[in-house]
C-alpha cells in the first residue's frame, strides 16, 4: 500500500514538470531551433525537462496561449508540399518573458538543490 501511494505521489510530481513547457517553447523559438508546432514538440522533448514525453496537445495549448498574450506570433507556411502549418516566431514581449523564465527557474534550481542535499543528509543520518 505504502509502495503505490508513493508512485502515485511520483506520477503528480511528474505531472507538474510539464509546467516547464512554456520556457522551453520560448527557449526553442529564441534560438530558432524550431518554428512549427509539430518541430518544436520533437525539440522539447529532447530536452528531456519532464520524464515523459509531452503531450501534443499541451504545446499547442502553449503556444496558442503564447500568442494571445502576444509573446508569441505566428503565419501560415504553405511553401512544403504539405499541408500548410503554423510558423510560430519569438516577439520582444516573449523574449522579456524568457528572461523572467530563466530568472525564476535559476533561482529555483538554487533551492532546489539546498533541498535536495538537505533531505539526502537528513535521510543518511536515519
Amino acid at each position: 500500500m505504502r509502495r503505490r501511494a508513493r508512485m502515485n505521489f511520483e506520477d503528480v510530481v511528474v505531472g507538474r514538470l510539464s509546467r516547464l513547457i512554456e520556457p522551453a517553447v520560448l527557449y526553442l523559438l529564441g534560438k530558432g531551433a524550431a518554428a512549427h508546432g509539430y518541430d518544436l514538440l520533437s525539440e522539447v522533448n529532447a530536452m528531456g525537462l519532464t520524464e515523459t514525453q509531452v503531450d501534443p496537445g499541451a504545446i499547442y495549448r502553449a503556444l496558442r496561449q503564447l500568442e494571445a498574450e502576444g509573446a508569441v506570433v505566428s503565419a501560415w507556411d504553405t511553401s512544403g508540399g504539405g499541408p500548410a502549418r503554423r510558423n510560430y516566431e519569438l516577439t520582444e514581449l516573449g523574449r522579456a518573458r524568457l528572461t523572467s523564465w530563466v530568472t525564476v527557474i535559476g533561482r529555483r534550481t538554487e533551492a532546489m538543490t539546498r533541498f535536495a542535499d538537505d533531505a539526502r543528509k537528513l535521510l543518511d543520518e536515519n
